[in-house]
């Protein structure tokens, strides 16, 4: 029966298998040590300054409900980014903002583009929405083929999202790509450039994409507290957009998507700049650390702009993942986005990265 009330295109869904968090592979193990490489978070933690303003948010604030549109927090990041605060919306992560999206704009059939190789929630809005998937595949380099996401635009095209730089592959698309991009898609295809791993980029030709909104109001860019801030575990992010697309979307959001310690907690860490300093420079010298190692190893891999680092073996990626976890590092193999023979593994410190190496190279070897 419950199949009769559910919506068909629910059970359509593949089920996402999210990686495996440290406490099940310690309780299924049997194992005390176990080390997280598989879900990109910060391995300095959390902003001081934030965990100071979370904790006195706690302590005198914990009864009362948070305030509903992040008032203070929406008029920092409007000052910050130098725009009007009613053109950011604030909500429960990245994967709430691009929630909040879907319902707000996605019909049945509505086509939504995105790359082959890219971030799982795209899909998983498009398709709970009833809408129709385009993917586009990857260029030789293992980037967004923007030129192909041009090309596959119909009169059903709702929305396209360019993850840049993208998840998992690492890369990024040039500002020259981004801008030809925007020139050719109409006026009424909204682009959504997914910039959650935006603060670790130093390529100097990355687009400066606050920059194109005033000629582009179809444009819209996504933000996050979780990565470079150390707030993945409150889950914080938002979206840069026209204050018409912002009206709109506030009309499908939750009454109180971010709860009271993480508006605390992102408002302060807006302030931490030595925290985001340290994060990125650690982050640059763990790039390197891998790459070394795999051009020792013969493994291929991209250079990355983010904090991790995809890598290609040449052989079973699950199996390498299964022997990798014997010994207490969980990472990310990309057997369900299409690639059996990929890794992605999670920039820590010096360390957390060794130690990781050392692991990767045992379970090749099996």
């Amino acid at each position: 029966m419950i199949n009769d009330l559910t919506r068909k295109c629910i059970l359509n869904r593949k089920d996402y298998i999210p990686g495996k968090p440290v406490e099940e592979v310690k309780r299924e193990l049997g194992l005390t040590d176990v080390l997280k490489m598989a879900s990109n978070e910060n391995p300095l933690g959390v902003s001081p300054l934030a965990l100071e303003a979370m904790i006195l948010e706690l302590q005198n604030n914990s009864n009362l409900y948070p305030e509903s549109l992040c008032t203070e927090l929406v008029e920092k990041l409007a000052s910050n980014h130098g725009i009007n605060p009613g053109q950011i919306f604030i909500d429960n992560g990245l994967d709430g903002v691009i929630t909040m999206i879907g319902l707000t704009f996605i019909n049945p059939q509505d086509e939504v583009i995105f790359g082959e190789l890219t971030f799982p929630a795209y899909e998983n809005i498009t398709s709970k929405m009833d809408g129709v998937c385009i993917t586009v595949p990857m260029t030789e380099d293992n980037c967004l083929d923007l030129d192909g996401f041009v090309q596959a635009i119909t009169p059903r095209t709702k929305m396209m999202f360019v993850c840049n730089p993208n998840n998992p592959s690492g890369t990024i698309n040039t500002r020259e790509e981004v801008e030809r991009l925007l020139a050719s898609v109409p006026p009424n295809v909204l682009v959504i450039l997914d910039e959650a791993y935006y603060n670790f980029v130093d390529q100097l030709d990355f687009p400066q994409s606050i920059s194109y909104m005033k000629d582009y109001p179809n444009l819209m860019i996504l933000r996050t507290f979780s990565k470079v801030m150390g707030l993945a575990g409150l889950r914080i992010g938002y979206a840069i957009a026209s204050s018409e697309i912002i009206k709109v979307m506030l009309k499908a959001r939750e009454p109180f998507p971010v709860n009271r310690i993480a508006q605390a907690g992102a408002l302060a860490s807006l302030q931490d700049k030595e925290f985001v300093t340290k994060t990125v420079t650690l982050n640059w010298a763990g790039r390197k650390q891998y790459y070394k190692a795999f051009n020792e190893m013969g493994l291929r891999y991209y250079e990355s702009q983010t904090n991790f680092v995809y890598v290609e073996l040449g052989k079973s990626a699950d199996d390498v993942f299964q022997e990798m976890l014997r010994d207490g590092v969980i990472v990310r193999p990309l057997t369900a986005q299409g690639r059996p023979f990929a890794l992605r593994i999670s920039i820590g410190t010096p360390e957390q990265n060794e130690r990781t190496i050392a692991v990767l190279k045992k379970a090749m070897c099996k």
